[in-house]
């Protein structure tokens, strides 16, 4: 499986604050990582660059982390450096108030563990469906959860960009954790929202099969969500799970 990381300032913002990457520890097992700071927050991009850097760090350090393992894992470090991140953005002005969200997936021969917190999601792709395997943290899909919003609704809701848990906004916080397998699935892909939230799912889903390997795949959507005049960073990772390009 050739996994690539593609990241674009896009065509609004002055700097990119997204930050992410595939990363493999001694035994050459993957970790995928996608990073939003808050834009609008102080220091978006050094929350997002923080919590990347201390995660991968970690994981390289490891050997094999067994399927049974991962969940632990991911939780025990990711809180601590939730709690790492929040101290010091309560040091003083400079970085008061940033924050990040994250996705990550440690991968396994037929199974992926995800870990999320905030709104970048991970989703599963073959060619009759692209599904959600992440749960957004926002305000608007706590309402669709509870049946007070439809998802159509909810993506023209007026605080639809509200989200409810990052990484660093409070001194104690626990990544969702979900457990899949493969199955029938083409592709596994991580995203910040300046993808989704500018280029619809089901346009999306049809690049995947526009196209004969990952690399043109990622250029095409980035390309699309610049054409659509996404005010955010915008940033994914493909992973081809049925071998590819």
């Amino acid at each position: 499986m050739k996994a690539r990381f593609f990241t674009d300032i896009g065509p609004i913002r002055q700097r990119n604050e997204d930050d992410g990457g595939i990363f493999y520890n001694h035994t050459e097992q993957k970790l995928l990582i996608i990073c939003d700071g808050m834009g609008g927050h102080n220091s978006g991009d050094v929350a997002s660059k923080f919590v990347t850097d201390k995660l991968s760090s970690r994981f390289m350090d490891e050997n094999y982390i067994e399927l049974d393992q991962a969940e632990a894992w991911l939780r025990t470090n990711i809180s601590d450096i939730n709690r790492q991140l929040y101290d010091i953005a309560h040091l003083g002005d400079e970085n008061h108030g940033m924050g990040t969200t994250i996705v990550c997936a440690i991968m396994y021969e037929h199974e992926v563990v995800i870990a999320n917190i905030g709104d970048s999601r991970a989703y599963f792709i073959e060619e009759r469906d692209m599904r959600q395997l992440t749960n957004d943290h926002t305000f608007v899909n706590h309402l669709v959860m509870a049946g007070e919003l439809t998802k159509e609704e909810a993506k023209v809701h007026p605080q639809r960009n509200m989200i409810t848990k990052v990484v660093g906004s409070d001194r104690r916080i626990f990544p969702d954790i979900f457990k899949y397998e493969y199955g029938r699935y083409d592709y596994i892909v991580l995203s910040s929202d300046g993808l989704t939230d500018y280029v619809d799912e089901e346009i999306v889903h049809q690049e995947f099969y526009k196209h004969d390997n990952t690399e043109s795949i990622g250029q095409a959507l980035l390309n699309l969500a610049i054409d659509a005049n996404a005010r955010d960073n915008i940033s994914l990772i493909i992973v081809p799970i049925k071998g590819g390009n």
